[in-house]
């Protein structure tokens, strides 16, 4: 037990961001802390309550009120399935104390306990918070009793035990019997190709939810013959056993989920001892066979460019050489079109595209503000999801020591980082948003606005994002997925681009709607705006951001 606690404190803290260097920094971290709360935690989890809520009052008059939080928990843990793969994957067999645990006298099963402990805590905040959030929700709408509530913390703390479990089983099967995963850059495709299956499936089952009759779905609620809970409830047994648990406080149901997730631990314990060291053994975490060139050779293939220049190839080349930064910083840019066309379709109207063109050809004032803030928002969240700013000094890692001693100054440095946190995002953006409005033949005039609009708001993010990393930025990591899940600056940043945005656009679309002010004059306030949050960046970097560079201790 001793050799099991020391070991997931270690590796709680080997995952963990180090704490910041001075009290400039404390306070900075405290402030972004506070929009990270207030901008993302929070309007996350009230919406999910809220929805659970609903589902609860609506599903009450049949008698089937859990299934609305019983639906929940099945996404919830399906999806801890699908992203704690690449995780499991990267814990048990890529991190690199591998090679330093495996000549210890310690026994599969304490690695195996300790490292899975360590991904259950650092990996699932989110979902503590959210089934926490779905409890409340079901619990204000059901009226539970005390020892309910009592009874419905376990679910908060435990829930996500299973889906997990399933990742730690099926990682050490693939590595202990098969020669197919041999390095982390093929777990992360694969994990990346499921959840581009699912969104697909996602997408395409809209058209079925646009028609569903909403008393006939509940009809097969009430009679327990709905395929999907019955596939779930199999799949993920633990969840039945919980909601009977806290909706009914039954014990004998408590000891059934309690007995579930033990034997589901236990067995991948026991498989631990027989497949670990199996699997792990021998396993480098590079897929390099490459011969090293000659010198002579490669100098010869060398040519001289322009340093800021060369930077700015470093950087495109890492993001796009990496199969974990491709696919979360730059991929993801070309994705949005997926979600605003399920958006749209989940409307119980259809927007056609000749519909959009009379409007907009008629000057419909809310139409031209739809594309004024619609471009504004996409733009903003867009640059924050990608993570390509809020990680580019931590993508160093312990190559940081690169940055202080090249002769490049740090302002070049900084704008080189910014340009590949504007391009891509703005790339993704304006691919699609430009020709959309040819389609619906938008006035070029309204075109180049709406794209300097798109381009000052992704600059913004941009600079905003490398400052924020730069106060506290994660050097110390084993995996690039880690650099991105487990870095807080991602975090903030996207808490700051979500209250920026809601004041943007929310408050923008309330001022047109309450003044009598012009569209015209909206867009010249929008573009002010926009200039001032860019200069106040700008002016942070040159003041703070480049210290907090110079200050930075290495890796």
């Amino acid at each position: 037990m001793n050799r099991y606690l020391t070991l997931t404190k270690t590796f709680i803290a080997a995952i963990s961001m180090s704490a910041p260097q001075d009290k400039r920094r404390k306070v900075m971290i405290i402030i972004l802390s506070l929009f990270g709360i207030f901008g993302v935690l929070l309007p996350v989890t009230i919406t999910v309550g809220v929805l659970v809520n609903l589902m609860t009052i609506t599903l009450q008059p049949v008698g089937c009120e859990p299934m609305g939080i019983q639906l929940m928990f099945h996404v919830i843990c399906l999806f801890t399935l699908i992203f704690g793969i690449n995780v499991i994957f990267n814990e048990f067999y890529f991190s690199n104390d591998i090679e330093y645990l495996l000549p210890w006298p310690l026994q599969a099963y304490q690695i195996i306990a300790s490292k899975f402990t360590a991904a259950f805590i650092n990996e699932n905040m989110m979902q503590f918070l959210l089934v926490g959030a779905c409890i409340v929700g079901y619990g204000i709408a059901s009226g539970m009793g005390i020892l309910n509530w009592i009874l419905s913390i376990i679910g908060i703390l435990t829930l996500p035990i299973i889906p997990l479990v399933y990742c730690g089983i099926l990682s050490m099967l693939l590595m202990a019997f098969t020669r197919v995963i041999r390095n982390k850059d093929l777990i992360q495709r694969v994990s990346v190709a499921i959840l581009f299956i699912l969104v697909i499936v996602l997408v395409g089952s809209i058209g079925f939810l646009q028609n569903m009759d909403i008393d006939n779905y509940v009809e097969t609620l009430a009679s327990g013959d709905n395929p999907f809970f019955n596939t779930m409830n199999i799949i993920f047994p633990n969840v039945p056993l919980l909601i009977k648990t806290f909706t009914e406080g039954d014990f004998l149901a408590l000891l059934g989920y309690i007995l579930a997730n033990t034997v589901a631990v236990g067995i991948m314990l026991l498989l631990s001892e027989a497949l670990y060291f199996r699997g792990v053994i021998g396993l480098t975490s590079s897929n390099s066979n490459k011969k090293a060139k000659d010198i002579d050779k490669l100098m010869k293939t060398c040519k001289q460019r322009n340093p800021g220049f060369s930077y700015f190839m470093k950087e495109i080349r890492l993001l796009t050489r990496t199969p974990v930064f491709f696919t979360n910083c730059i991929a993801i840019n070309f994705l949005w079109p997926i979600f605003v066309y399920a958006m749209l379709k989940i409307q119980h109207y259809e927007i056609s595209i000749t519909r959009l063109r009379q409007l907009y050809a008629a000057k419909d004032i809310r139409i031209q503000l739809f594309f004024l803030l619609g471009v504004i928002g996409i733009s903003v969240i867009l640059s924050a999801i990608n993570s390509l700013s809020s990680n580019a000094i931590s993508r160093e890692g312990k190559h940081f020591s690169f940055m202080k001693y090249i002769p490049i100054s740090y302002w070049t440095q900084w704008n080189a980082k910014a340009l590949v946190g504007i391009l891509f995002p703005a790339i993704g953006v304006l691919i699609f948003f430009i020709p959309a409005c040819m389609v619906i033949q938008v006035p070029l005039v309204h075109i180049l606005l709406f794209t300097l609009l798109s381009l000052m708001s992704i600059s913004f993010v941009s600079y905003m994002g490398i400052y924020i990393d730069s106060i506290q930025p994660k050097l110390i990591w084993d995996d690039e997925m880690s650099v991105l899940r487990e870095n807080y600056n991602t975090f903030f940043s996207m808490a700051i681009s979500i209250a920026f945005t809601i004041i943007i656009c929310v408050g923008g679309f309330f001022l047109f709607c309450n003044t009598t002010i012009s569209i015209g004059l909206s867009a010249l306030l929008l573009i002010l705006i926009l200039a001032i949050a860019n200069i106040i960046v700008l002016v942070l970097t040159r003041k703070s951001g480049i210290r907090n560079i110079q200050e930075q201790e290495e890796a």
